[in-house]
């Protein structure tokens, strides 16, 4: 049996604000909290439609993998770097993303 509790994203537990602004950028939400169990909510600034990533789940099969469930509740990896407070994803379709961690 796979021990899921090894693919959770510890590295990006917590809450995070998108940084990034480019048109692609704003296709993910303005908020992000990952908890525990690998579940993720995902907050919309007034002005945008629903982001990518609205609600589900988060994993990270290796350190530089992050797995999310979209809203369409497609699994997607993304690759993923984590540095000083910060973590940046490419998508598959080579738009980067940049959120900051929240106190």
């Amino acid at each position: 049996m796979t021990d899921l509790g090894a693919s959770e994203p510890q590295l990006v537990s917590g809450r995070w604000r998108r940084v990034s602004d480019s048109e692609c950028a704003r296709r993910y939400p303005a908020e992000l909290t990952i908890g525990p169990g690998s579940r993720y909510l995902g907050t919309r600034s007034p002005d945008q439609g629903l982001p990518v990533w609205d609600v589900g789940t988060a994993r990270m099969p290796d350190g530089s993998t992050l797995v999310m469930s979209t809203s369409s509740d497609e699994l997607v990896s993304y690759r993923v770097e984590v540095v000083d407070g910060r973590f940046t994803i490419t998508a598959p379709d080579g738009c980067v993303v940049t959120f900051e961690r929240q106190a």
